[in-house]
């Protein structure tokens, strides 16, 4: 079944490592922007098409009012066939999910919350321009348990200007102590144009040396591992059953549909992108054309995506899926590579296919490079 993507654009405050299709301070445009959404939804050529998975991202889409959320949910179930069993996540940051708020959620059918805590530590949060603090991280997960959500995940990062090994170990060990099910952990990547790149570029301030970078992920992956986390992805981990069913169509060449600004779409063989702009999206949404560009992927190019979108997974490629999706063996197109891969300790064969090294996981850029012909 096709996923559905729906993408929030607004925050209280632009983080200073964002480099997301997301602004600050133009709440104003909430209402009109939640209209021109539930437009889009209603008027999408593909109704009546079946949906397991509908996620709204952002931005913050814990900004939306509870009839916001609730109007948008409503354009969806009229216009697709939405599975009873399907996984409705929302993002939202923790100084925006109190008790009240999440019990309307979840009354909504929201089943999912991923929050984007990123560190426990007061000066990182500051310092990484974040809105909410240690104790309101902790009290939105429990404020969602109250509620009764079950299925809860957070984001973490690492490599940030002035966090220690023992700061990460910190997080990690306050992070075990809540009952989440799902962790996202993500290295910096210092992105061009945002805060950030800048004071890093200038020298306002400093990133932390390669090594212990590497040390700290090794203290990640450690610590999962010893809580009984599945990591099934490069930054993704997992108690047993509960994978993000929605990002895992990303990462599996599965179709997914998206609405609202800056959101891609994939039927299999084309690729789209929404226009960026808030007032023309609002203008134009379900009454023309909101795509800011349209790519037909050629079966070359579906290969190549194939497998370096695969190998985030731990699964990693699968032969007899490549063969069945392209009629030809991943051993024709990509042995050598592969072969090459293998050699310098990047892949390893699997019972299925081949997979990224713990090695591999450190390089997996370079090894993605490698397919792209």
């Amino acid at each position: 079944m096709t996923g559905l993507y729906i993408h929030i654009p607004f925050c209280r405050h632009k983080c200073r490592y964002c480099d997301f299709p997301s602004y600050g301070g133009v709440e104003s445009y909430i209402p009109a922007y939640t209209e021109a959404l539930c437009r889009e939804i209603s008027t999408s050529p593909r109704e009546g098409l079946a949906v397991d998975t509908i996620y709204f991202g952002g931005g913050t889409p814990s900004l939306l009012t509870i009839p916001q959320i609730a109007s948008v949910l409503q354009a969806v179930t009229q216009h697709f066939v939405v599975d009873s069993h399907a996984e409705i996540t929302l993002e939202g940051n923790p100084d925006s999910l109190d008790g009240d708020y999440l019990k309307q959620l979840r009354r909504l059918g929201i089943n999912r919350l991923s929050m984007g805590i990123q560190s426990f530590q007061p000066q990182l949060l500051h310092s990484l321009g974040r809105i909410h603090s240690r104790r309101q991280a902790v009290e939105a997960v429990e404020y969602a348990v109250r509620a009764g959500f079950d299925n809860l995940s957070a984001d973490l990062m690492y490599g940030l200007p002035g966090q220690t090994l023992q700061m990460v170990s910190d997080d990690l060990e306050q992070l075990f102590q809540l009952p989440l099910c799902h962790t996202s952990v993500y290295s910096l990547i210092l992105e061009q144009g945002t805060c950030l790149h800048h004071d890093v570029t200038t020298g306002a301030v400093s990133l932390p040396p390669d090594e212990q970078v590497d040390a700290m992920a090794s203290l990640v992956h450690q610590a999962f591992d010893a809580h009984g986390f599945d990591h099934y992805e490069i930054s993704s981990y997992a108690r047993p059953g509960r994978r993000s069913r929605h990002n895992v169509k990303y990462w599996t060449y599965v179709p997914y549909l998206g609405f609202g600004v800056s959101a891609h779409s994939f039927d299999g063989s084309v690729r789209t992108a929404h226009i960026a702009n808030i007032p023309q999206y609002i203008r134009d949404a379900g009454r023309q054309s909101v795509l800011a560009e349209s790519v037909i992927i050629d079966t070359k190019r579906a290969q190549e995506d194939y497998c370096f979108l695969a190998l985030r997974m731990r699964d990693g490629i699968l032969y007899d899926d490549f063969a069945r999706r392209f009629g030809v063996s991943v051993e024709s197109e990509f042995g050598k590579v592969v072969e090459r891969l293998m050699a310098q300790g990047l892949l390893e064969q699997t019972e299925r296919g081949c997979r990224l090294t713990s090695l591999g996981l450190a390089y997996g850029n370079y090894v993605f490079s490698q397919f792209i012909r």
